[in-house]
């Protein structure tokens, strides 16, 4: 069978298979999210050096009966070394994996998408288990999957400060009511600026850790619904 051809991509999962093959997930930059099957890759380390999630490389793929592709050669990328020397960080890098493999549709290819994963992994695993990291990229995948609210003017009463956040409905509001969480406006203001900046700069911004845990219920509430 013909090469399909070769993509930039970020190794999810290694699942072991047989005695020396390997099921790998992948997000790529062009293929999105898929499975590929590796033959003998927890025995070739010429083939597939440094196979291992979360990773970071470049494969050549093939095309095989069924959805799944064969998975020919994979040249790591370097930059993800670190998080071996650091649990924290590769904890932190593990969750943003399982976002993208629990809400990004299997097989869609966003290619900028693709760029914000990889840099904020890339950025974990160069300065280590940074929260404000993991905030701004909660709220990239919200816009990335259309459901984050907007961070203007409390819906409720335009122009004053927002004090709650309406996770049922995803508002900003000026008043609390009996099913808001408290979301005060220098929230909001983090918020986007985490939206705003690169991943190395949401490890510069000066929020406060307090602040930093109100805008973490903007996720965690859509999470829980």
């Amino acid at each position: 069978m013909a090469d399909v051809g070769s993509d930039e991509v970020i190794v999810a999962s290694v699942i072991p298979y047989g005695e020396a093959d390997a099921i790998v997930r992948c997000f790529g930059r062009q293929r999105g999210r898929f499975s590929a099957f590796a033959r003998g890759a927890r025995a070739s380390r010429r083939r597939f050096p440094g196979l291992m999630a979360p990773a970071l490389g470049t494969v050549i793929v093939r095309a095989r009966r069924g959805d799944m592709l064969d998975l020919v050669e994979l040249d790591t990328d370097t930059r993800l070394m670190d998080l071996a020397r650091d649990l924290r960080a590769w904890g932190f890098a593990g969750y943003v994996i399982e976002l993208v493999e629990r809400f990004v549709p299997e097989g869609a290819p966003l290619p900028s998408f693709f760029d914000t994963v990889s840099a904020t992994v890339v950025t974990l695993s160069r300065l280590g288990a940074q929260p404000r990291v993991l905030r701004a990229f909660e709220l990239r995948l919200l816009d990335e999957l259309g459901v984050l609210p907007d961070l203007g003017d409390a819906v409720d009463d335009p122009g004053m400060p927002v004090v709650a956040y309406d996770p049922a409905r995803g508002h900003l509001l000026a008043r609390a009511t009996p099913a808001s969480v408290p979301f005060s406006d220098s929230a909001r203001q983090a918020a986007i600026h985490l939206l705003q900046c690169g991943a190395d700069e949401a490890v510069a911004l000066p929020i406060d850790d307090d602040v930093l845990r109100e805008v973490s219920r903007i996720f965690a509430n859509w999470l829980r619904r």
